[in-house]
């Protein structure tokens, strides 16, 4: 189980359901957090300097998976994320880590050998340029997603239409 900073996106692989989570940016602050999973899960999302909390007030979890948790709004340049909680939707504590990797030139904060999502430990998906990489464990039945800083014009092509499934860029 296991996250990681890339830019602002905090990625996540774990293998169960998250009923909330907490952690420290090292090295800057945050002055917002949205989108991504925790969004899609009905979460309040708050980053109020370093600290990052996530949590929904009627119960609702992230599903087990992976993907990007939340997106930071980042003052700085940060060097990893410390004092890391997550709980499973019975409040009990899970072990998370930060994703320790070598250093490179693709802007990851601790993740540098990460060039797609197949590297990442378990289960995981990136986009890089247009290609959305993915690496799961159990058979995918659909998908949805939304795209932040840009528009997508169409949808083709990879394991999806090999699969026979109905892609579509909305």
């Amino acid at each position: 189980n296991q996250i990681l900073l890339d830019g602002g996106a905090v990625w996540y692989n774990v293998d169960t359901d998250i009923g909330g989570f907490q952690w420290t940016i090292d090295g800057a602050t945050a002055t917002a957090a949205s989108g991504g999973e925790a969004a899609d899960a009905g979460f309040t999302t708050q980053a109020v300097g370093s600290t990052v909390l996530g949590f929904s007030f009627t119960g609702s979890s992230v599903p087990a998976g992976c993907g990007t948790l939340t997106n930071l709004t980042l003052v700085g340049e940060p060097t990893g994320l410390s004092g890391i909680v997550f709980s499973d939707p019975s409040g009990n504590e899970l072990d998370v880590t930060y994703y320790e990797g070598g250093g490179d030139d693709r802007g990851e904060t601790g993740g540098g050998d990460i060039t797609d999502a197949c590297d990442l430990p378990t289960t995981h998906i990136l986009l890089d340029g247009g290609a959305v990489w993915y690496n799961v464990d159990p058979d995918i039945g659909g998908f949805q997603w939304t795209i932040d800083g840009a528009t997508a014009t169409a949808a083709s092509g990879g394991d999806a239409a090999d699969a026979g499934c109905t892609t579509q860029a909305v």
